[in-house]
């Protein structure tokens, strides 16, 4: 695992970076008085609600609420980690990440870096070999013969590998990657009684599998005659697993923007569905549909389309997708399953009917809810009561997988009309098996008791508002905005401010305060986009992105002044509420008959005329 990328670094590149340069390569934008508008590329418009503040370097879509930085953008957009997000920026601004990393890190590190540039000598050893006629005619042939045309060949980097037991061997040792070097990234094989190596793929037509950057971190191969195993995989690697991975997926990505996505089973079917204009296929490694997969297919899309043989392995592949899929069916979310007819595939049903009518099959494919209760009605009587009975058994397992919600609520409604029973009685049913404890990521208001020093200070207004509230909230966004007030500020306003919070930690923009204040101390040189970048994807994130994004109506120079003002005032607020409470205090000890020691008749004396102050002064 690579080491942290420095916080310094993060701030210099966002401060380097201009929002509006990252978004406009995505979005047209055009500018409206200091702020840029554009149709938001994260939910469908026709309306531009979508606007980018080159002052305060965020965006914003009042339709969809999405926001962010470019840090996030990069995140939301094209589905980065924050990591990757980071790499990409300085990609794109010419610099290298920096990275604070122990010796194993720094190793770790190297080998990644040999490792993918050995792939992709290896990917271009296959691309000349493609094109040699004198030694490459039957894959050429064969290329010829599946109708792909140069452009697509190019675009998903399609190879040869030579009929030789050492072709790529001996080119990568002249490249200085030895052969334990070749082993160990899964293009060679070692011979275990004679330990002896050779190229793993020969004579086989080379599909590279990319990664989210476009870079190859393994290789699919599809023999040209009757050899076994028709297609071969690379191994498992450190840059590569097949669970994780899509064949396809960075050409869908790449290739505009994306409503859906139809995952397949083979490496020809995605070339040939993007071919005939069709390019949002994707192709599983040998695996059928993981976890991982899903998680990654609805980070980009709302909508993935499963497609089968019509074969029995076809029918169990699609059983294996359906349980893997239930977990992500959050609302908003669509799967569908698309069966082609018996003996076709993806690549040879697009060359007989099209893309148009290949199209409408997948829009027409059928939507999870439909396909569910096939699936479980399979062999089954249901105008039996025990048919009907096994179908409530068998359903509610795969039920108890979705995500509470409207989805979820109605398939719990069609499976009570199906079996003839009412969603009441199946309710305690659905609610026996103990659902994995989940996070609350909210923060939860609480009221202190009434002899609690934080419920006395909580002063409040007509409306029923905090003045506290108030107080925090303000100095929250002021904070967020300008972070190096912080360390403008005197000792004494310092302990103010931790007074503040520490007396409101119930309050979640204290909490949120108190957490920022502690990072702006361990660095104080952070910025904005630096606060933000820190705590993106968390739920500290989503509420500091809010906060960042709220109009401030005074201006930027008087910040710190209104910050240390609001402070002075506060703490003159509290000064008056002690004052007050003590004044109760003393008076009510002394309507009790209890007798004032002489420091508390003084210190009544002058509570009294504190509050009441003569004429004149």
């Amino acid at each position: 695992m690579a080491g942290r990328i420095p916080e310094y670094f993060i701030d210099d590149l966002v401060s380097r970076t201009d929002i509006v340069d990252v978004v406009s390569s995505v979005v047209k934008l055009k500018k409206s008085g200091q702020n840029w508008h554009g149709l938001c590329p994260f939910h469908n418009e026709k309306t531009p609600s979508f606007t980018v503040s080159q002052d305060k370097q965020f965006y914003h879509c009042f339709g969809c609420g999405a926001h962010g930085n470019a840090v996030g953008f990069l995140m939301e957009h094209d589905q980065l980690t924050f990591v990757e997000a980071i790499e990409e920026l300085a990609k794109q601004q010419g610099m290298d990440v920096p990275r604070e990393e122990n010796a194993r890190q720094a190793q770790q590190r190297k080998i990644q870096q040999k490792s993918l540039e050995v792939m992709e000598l290896a990917s271009q050893f296959y691309i000349r070999h493609l094109q040699d006629p004198a030694n490459a005619s039957a894959a050429q042939n064969y290329i010829h013969h599946r109708g792909l045309n140069p452009d697509t060949v190019q675009k998903f980097g399609i190879g040869y590998a030579p009929d030789a037991w050492d072709g790529l061997k001996n080119y990568l040792n002249s490249k200085s990657v030895n052969e334990q070097e070749q082993i160990n990234f899964g293009l060679l094989v070692k011979k275990e009684d004679s330990g002896r190596s050779y190229d793993r793929f020969r004579d086989r037509i080379m599909f590279p599998i990319r990664d989210w950057r476009g870079k190859v971190i393994a290789f699919g191969g599809r023999v040209l005659g009757d050899a076994k195993p028709k297609y071969l995989n690379s191994p498992e690697t450190a840059l590569f697993q097949k669970g994780k991975e899509l064949y396809g997926l960075y050409e869908a990505r790449t290739s505009g923007s994306l409503e859906r996505l139809l995952v397949v089973e083979g490496y020809m079917d995605v070339v040939a569905l993007a071919q005939a204009g069709i390019h949002y296929a994707v192709a599983t490694l040998g695996t059928s549909a993981t976890s991982d997969h899903m998680e990654r297919l609805f980070k980009l899309v709302p909508e993935v389309v499963f497609c089968f043989d019509g074969d029995s392995a076809g029918i169990k592949a699609a059983e294996r997708a359906l349980d893997n899929v239930l977990p992500y069916m959050t609302d908003g979310r669509q799967a569908r399953f698309l069966f082609l007819p018996q003996g076709e595939d993806p690549d040879s049903l697009i060359g007989k009917v099209g893309k148009n009518l290949f199209e409408q099959r997948i829009v027409r494919a059928a939507p999870l809810s439909e396909y569910l209760f096939w699936h479980l009605g399979q062999g089954l009587d249901l105008q039996q009561p025990e048919a009907r009975a096994q179908l409530k058994q068998k359903a509610i397992p795969l039920l108890q997988r979705i995500p509470a919600g409207l989805l979820r609520s109605l398939l719990i409604q069609k499976l009570a009309e199906t079996v003839g029973i009412s969603t009441e009685h199946l309710m305690p049913m659905l609610d026996q098996t103990a659902h994995s404890p989940t996070v609350d990521y909210h923060y939860h208001e609480s009221i202190a008791p009434e002899d609690d020093y934080r419920h006395q200070t909580d002063y409040t207004d007509q409306s029923g508002t905090s003045h506290t509230a108030q107080y925090v909230h303000k100095l929250l966004v002021w904070l967020i905005r300008k972070p190096d007030i912080l360390s403008q500020l005197e000792s004494r306003e310092q302990e103010t401010l931790n007074t503040l919070i520490e007396e409101n930690l119930a309050d979640s923009h204290a909490f949120l305060l108190k957490k920022v204040a502690e990072y702006l101390n361990s660095v104080p040189e952070a910025s904005t986009q630096s606060i933000l970048a820190h705590w993106y994807g968390t739920p500290e994130g989503e509420q500091l992105g809010r906060l960042a994004t709220e109009d401030i109506l005074i201006p930027a120079d008087t910040l710190a002044s209104e910050f240390t003002a609001w402070l002075h005032a506060l703490e003159h607020k509290r000064a008056e509420h002690n004052n007050a409470r003590r004044l109760d205090e003393l008076m009510s000890k002394s309507r009790s008959g209890q007798t004032l020691t002489r420091s508390e008749k003084e210190e009544l004396v002058m509570l009294l005329q504190a509050r009441h102050p003569a004429k004149g002064e």
